[in-house]
C-alpha cells in the first residue's frame, strides 16, 4: 500500500510519497536541496494518509497548492485532457503520525537544521 505524507513547514506545506523511492528518501533529498539553496525550513507538523502517491510521471514532492493539479493529470500523457475522474485531495484523510515526525526531525538534524522537537 502506498502512502502520502504532508509536511507543514512555517512558510509552506509540501507533500511527499512512496514512488520509486520511499517517502522519507524523497523528504531527505528535498531537505538537502533546501539546505544547499539556503532555504530556511521550520517544521510544524507531519501527517500521513494511506492514499497512494501520484502514480504517474516520477513526482518526488509537490507543494500543497499544486497537488490537486497533479491528481487531475494522473494517468494522462502530456497531450491528453485531464483525468475525467481524478482523486480529490480534500477527501484524503491525513492523521498526525509521531514516528513519521520523528523521522523528519532526524533527517532535518542530519542536514544541519535546528528543529523544535515538541
Amino acid at each position: 500500500m502506498g502512502k502520502t505524507v504532508r509536511i507543514t513547514f512555517k512558510d509552506k506545506v509540501m507533500l511527499f510519497g512512496d514512488s520509486y523511492k520511499p517517502w522519507h528518501m524523497q523528504v531527505d533529498e528535498y531537505i538537502w536541496m533546501c539546505r544547499n539553496q539556503g532555504t530556511t525550513l521550520e517544521l510544524l507538523n507531519v501527517e500521513c494518509s494511506h492514499s497512494k502517491w501520484v502514480a504517474w510521471g516520477g513526482l518526488k514532492w509537490c507543494p500543497e497548492d499544486r497537488f490537486q493539479h497533479q491528481l487531475n493529470r494522473e494517468g494522462c500523457q502530456d497531450n491528453d485532457p485531464d483525468n475525467p475522474k481524478p482523486r480529490i485531495y480534500e477527501k484524503m484523510n491525513f492523521k498526525y503520525v509521531h514516528a513519521a515526525k520523528q523521522k523528519v526531525i532526524k533527517l532535518m538534524q542530519g542536514a544541519g537544521f535546528e528543529v523544535d522537537k515538541s
